[in-house]
């Protein structure tokens, strides 16, 4: 298309499968375009193409990509993030996940206190004074997230007391997560013996968050360990979704991993044709959460989908929530099987989860 007028009435005369922008075409901006193609055409693979460093163009096409490529660009490398978003759009839009989803409405974005935290968040010019207010509101995040910051993890020995320190020693996107998690665990109204299984979920996402930040010692970037902390914090929110959905026959499934000696998402797919990472990475996406979690929640139980010799989001969620499993026994349900392969291709030392705290 000679412009992002041409391109707008094409859309309008006939749905694309993939549609690729940037943001400044002559006449309609990209991010305009895309905006109509995801709401007429949700299914459509949508990529945003943008300059290197510019984060204007990356602020305003919040939400509407799938992916978002810098320049420069190779065919090799367009080909490979068109194949890598439509296998996840494949995998977590099975009708199957689609369903329980729709079964499952106390976690829909209308409600009003995920809404009210899910736009602040995707607020690129949010910063701690819009946050806080959001959070205040909901006492049982306030909590989790102090006890969490309070603890022997992260050496601030009681300091902390307010939401507004533990978001500056924590960083937004953690405090942001976690908010997540707490909330929808309380929508979710789950009876009392539910409840306790969900509260070990939870504190079984937060170990591994923990063991992600000790990656460093691997020479995992900053920037890596950080965003595999905050994102950990929502690895398991699609097991609370079936735990809600499904309900004491989940527990049961649960109990059998253990007797069986193999790991819940196994028996999840072979029961019900989709497992909890697909469930939640659905939700993120339906949430509009960034798509670098909602690709790490979805592949990380099997990152050899992704093969790389780089770390990469998914591979460490892997390795970090095989970490929190072998270190702390989950009662609940058998923990996930750490991949060799992986382990070897990123030449990391066998035993290095011995290194971890």
């Amino acid at each position: 298309m000679k412009n992002g007028d041409e391109a707008l009435t094409a859309l309008k005369n006939s749905p694309f499968d993939i549609s690729i922008a940037n943001l400044s075409p002559p006449k309609k901006p990209g991010d305009i375009l895309l905006a109509h193609t995801k709401r007429d055409y949700p299914n459509s693979l949508r990529f945003l193409i943008h300059e290197p460093g510019d984060t204007k163009s990356l602020q305003k096409g919040t939400g509407l990509a799938h992916r978002y490529l810098e320049k420069p660009i190779t065919p090799e490398r367009l080909v490979q993030s068109v194949d890598e978003v439509l296998r996840k759009q494949l995998r977590i839009r099975r009708k199957e996940v689609v369903q329980i989803i729709s079964d499952t409405k106390e976690l829909h974005i209308n409600t009003r206190p995920m809404q009210e935290l899910l736009m602040t968040a995707d607020n690129p010019n949010c910063d701690i004074n819009d946050l806080v207010p959001v959070i205040s509101q909901h006492h049982t995040a306030v909590a989790t997230i102090l006890q969490v910051a309070n603890t022997a993890f992260f050496g601030a020995g009681g300091r902390i007391e307010t939401i507004a320190e533990a978001i500056q020693m924590l960083g937004m996107d953690f405090v942001r997560n976690l908010s997540i998690s707490e909330l929808a665990k309380k929508q979710l109204s789950l009876p009392p013996g539910l409840q306790e299984i969900a509260n070990a979920v939870l504190k079984h996402s937060i170990d591994t968050s923990q063991c992600g930040l000790q990656m460093r010692k691997f020479d995992v970037s900053v920037k890596q360990v950080q965003t595999l902390s905050s994102l950990a914090l929502l690895q398991d929110l699609g097991k609370l979704v079936l735990l809600k959905n499904k309900g004491d026959d989940y527990a049961d499934i649960m109990g059998r991993s253990i007797e069986n000696n193999r790991p819940c998402w196994r028996l999840e797919q072979a029961l019900f044709g989709c497992d909890h990472a697909a469930i939640g990475a659905f939700l993120f996406a339906m949430w509009g959460l960034p798509e670098n979690i909602i690709r790490a929640v979805a592949w990380h139980h099997e990152p050899l989908e992704f093969p790389s010799n780089e770390f990469s989001s998914i591979s460490l969620l892997h390795l970090a929530n095989c970490a929190a499993h072998i270190k702390n026994e989950m009662p609940f349900y058998f923990g996930d099987e750490l991949n060799p392969e992986i382990v070897t291709t990123l030449g990391l030392p066998k035993d290095f989860i011995k290194e971890l705290d």
